[in-house]
């Protein structure tokens, strides 16, 4: 008996069914070592070099949708100072845009290029909308009649698996004499210290009009952590700022720390900031650095919060030199509130600085003959024991109460200290209390930029 035998197209048809079914059926994982593909296709390569208009124009591009959109862009120019504000948006859903690179440029009425400049930043996270600021010193006399801000390359990753860790709240505008301040906070969500954080700010009317914009550079957000900032508004004149909206760029020159006993180099002794009856914030901190190693560039952020959240103020500054198990003070440079913003809280993070070779090895400087001349200054000599003239000294202030609490404090820079001498430095400062019944304590401490012997 002959065997039926199916015929060679309904074997093909089988086959391909089979596979088709196997593909509908089993997950598709990726590849986490994938290679991001870029924005647009690579272009050939010149063969010879071009000569490009004073305003080149970019090849148009039909076929390859930018995966960044312009939502929003304006300027403002007020003599030769021109700020240029802009929102971009990732309009994929699924992929995430890193290293985005961008152009900014100023143009005249000719269509001419005045100004431009390179940005970049790490992250647009999918359908994210991302805040960019920048400003241009231009040359005095000039008009500029057009700005544009072109994306021009980054990469798009479907593979990373990670989320936005830096996130801002609580961003409000206050008035100032001339302008607008931005504050809020600045939350981390990572388990690392970033550095080079860039805030843009962009400043809305109650018509939803951009009538300013300022943007911030943060050296440090501590990891798993979050403090206040403040970033100066510039603004159209006689515009009142509604509402604000504030984005926090990882970029190309931002670094990732790890947590670490690196963090325990710096211990916060006693630290306490008070408001004087003029709604000035003072105070100061005693910090001792635990180590045998001098650390350079000790970074203090002071945050002053009302009970509604709001930052009133924020500060961020380097305490420059901390010697081998040195105990210094530390202050901060009397400061006006807002007021409408009555403070409540306050907050003071101290991130470590690095390990360092520092060209003396014990501090020279004694402060002596500390005590008050007004209202406002406290005057002070500062002498130098080291055989060779110093460029320069900080003093630091910190005034405490008969409790022994600090309720004061302020800091100045000196004068070139010659050798074996003192000078003598007047610093402002600012107190709660009744000055009668207030003790000083001065500290001058060595830049990190000092020079010997000029």
């Amino acid at each position: 008996m002959m065997k039926k035998q199916f015929p060679s197209f309904m074997l093909v048809l089988i086959v391909l069914s089979m596979l088709l079914s196997a593909c509908s059926t089993s997950p598709n994982p990726g590849d986490p070592t994938a290679t991001p593909e870029p924005f647009f296709p690579a272009t050939a390569e010149a063969t010879s070099v071009a000569i490009l208009p004073i305003n080149p124009t970019p090849t148009p591009n039909l076929n390859n949708p930018n995966p960044v959109r312009i939502t929003e862009i304006e300027y403002f120019q007020e003599d030769s100072q021109l700020i240029v504000m802009a929102k971009l948006f990732n309009t994929l859903d699924d992929a995430i845009l890193r290293d985005v690179q961008l152009e900014v440029l100023a143009l005249d009425a000719l269509g001419n290029r005045i100004a431009m400049e390179r940005s970049s930043f790490r992250y647009l996270f999918p359908t994210e909308t991302t805040a960019l600021v920048q400003n241009f010193d231009l040359i005095s006399g000039i008009e500029i009649t057009n700005v544009e801000v072109r994306v021009i390359d980054g990469l798009i990753d479907r593979s990373l698996k990670y989320k936005q860790a830096l996130t801002v709240s609580e961003a409000t505008a206050f008035p100032l004499e001339e302008g607008w301040n931005v504050s809020g906070w600045l939350k981390n969500s990572d388990p690392y210290t970033y550095t080079q954080v860039v805030l843009n700010a962009i400043a809305y009317n109650a018509a939803g009009q951009i009538v300013g914009g300022g943007r911030e550079v943060y050296d440090f957000v501590p990891e798993k952590d979050e403090f206040g900032f403040t970033i100066p508004i510039t603004s159209l004149p006689e515009q009142i700022v509604e509402r604000v909206d504030v984005s926090p760029w990882i970029t190309s020159y931002s670094a990732s720390l790890p947590g670490g006993n690196w963090w325990n180099s710096i211990e916060k002794v006693e630290w306490n900031f008070a408001v004087d009856r003029y709604n000035q914030i003072t105070g100061g901190a005693i910090l001792k650095n635990v180590t045998d190693q001098t650390l350079v560039e000790t970074y203090a952020i002071l945050t002053v919060s009302d009970e509604n959240n709001r930052v009133c103020y924020a500060n961020h500054a380097y305490y420059d030199v901390i010697l081998p198990k040195e105990t210094v003070s530390y202050a901060v440079f009397p400061s006006q509130l807002p007021e409408d913003c009555l403070a409540s809280n306050v907050d003071l993070v101290i991130v470590p600085g690095e390990f360092a070779n520092f060209p003396v090895e014990y501090n020279p400087l004694v402060v002596s003959q500390a005590a008050f001349v007004d209202e406002e200054n406290v005057s002070l000599s500062v002498v130098n024991n080291l055989n060779s003239s110093i460029s320069q000294a900080r003093v630091y202030v910190v005034i405490r109460n008969p409790d022994g609490r600090i309720v004061g404090g302020g800091f100045h820079n000196t004068e070139d200290i010659r050798s074996a001498s003192a000078t003598s430095v007047l610093i402002p400062v600012a107190y709660l209390g009744d000055q009668n019944e207030l003790s000083i304590f001065a500290f001058a401490s060595l830049p990190a930029d000092v020079h010997f012997g000029q």
